[in-house]
């Protein structure tokens, strides 16, 4: 592949407005609406608190990680010899650049306390549900591992996958990266404009230069290797 200078650029662009838009203060009003829509509803709608409560246990994370990894196996299952090898790299690669998104994020020099933490009069799931571990606050929110991992995941399905698997990914990922911000450990933006832009940056390089199928090549024939060692080559 060559570069594609016009997607490259495109992306870089997008990652820059949505961050700096947020930095300049432009999400605001529409981080503390969604915020407050949601919190107040903790009290107002039965049993929601409860759903928030639950959705937001450690063991729910597990499961969703499952079964975006279910996805990737589902379609590498379908095919044949050096495909199958190339699914199997793609998923190293996911990996990887999951781990390197998250390591850029925790070293940006921003601190922002989640909402349950900014507004002390906040309605918190951990009280209304005691009985549930819940995640519902963070000192450092921005931007969010949790989004990472989505925006990760949508970004390779976005071009490694079948057109029909999007109709299911992209509104699974949405409502799977909703809890965090249902329950107020997470502002809205810490995913859309701290995790997606880490994810848009990473899909300019990757996918409009040859940088991803240099990493595919030199990864394929070990991976081969060991589909055949476990007789999964296909």
């Amino acid at each position: 592949m060559r570069w594609d200078i016009k997607g490259w650029l495109a992306l870089q662009l997008l990652a820059l407005a949505l961050f700096f838009t947020w930095y300049f203060g432009y999400w605001q009003s529409l981080d503390e609406g969604v915020f407050w829509w949601f919190n107040n509803r903790l009290v107002t709608v039965p049993g929601f608190a409860h759903l928030v409560a639950v959705v937001n246990q450690r063991w729910i994370d597990g499961a969703v990680a499952l079964l975006m990894a279910g996805f990737v196996f589902s379609h590498a299952w379908q095919l044949k010899g050096r495909d199958r090898a190339k699914m199997g790299c793609l998923l190293l690669l996911m990996a990887g650049c999951f781990s390197l998104q998250a390591a850029a994020g925790k070293a940006l020099p921003i601190e922002r306390a989640s909402p349950t933490v900014v507004y002390e009069q906040a309605e918190r799931v951990s009280l209304l549900v005691p009985d549930v571990k819940a995640k519902d606050a963070s000192g450092d929110s921005f931007p969010s591992d949790h989004g990472i991992g989505f925006a990760t995941f949508l970004l390779f399905a976005c071009y490694r996958f079948p057109r029909r698997y999007l109709y299911v990914v992209a509104p699974l990922v949405f409502i799977l990266a909703m809890p965090r911000v249902m329950s107020g450990a997470h502002w809205f933006t810490d995913f859309i404009c701290g995790s997606l832009p880490l994810a848009l940056i990473t899909g300019a390089w990757l996918f409009h230069t040859p940088l991803a199928e240099r990493f595919t090549e030199a990864m394929v024939r070990p991976v081969e290797t060991l589909l055949t060692k476990w007789r999964l080559q296909g």
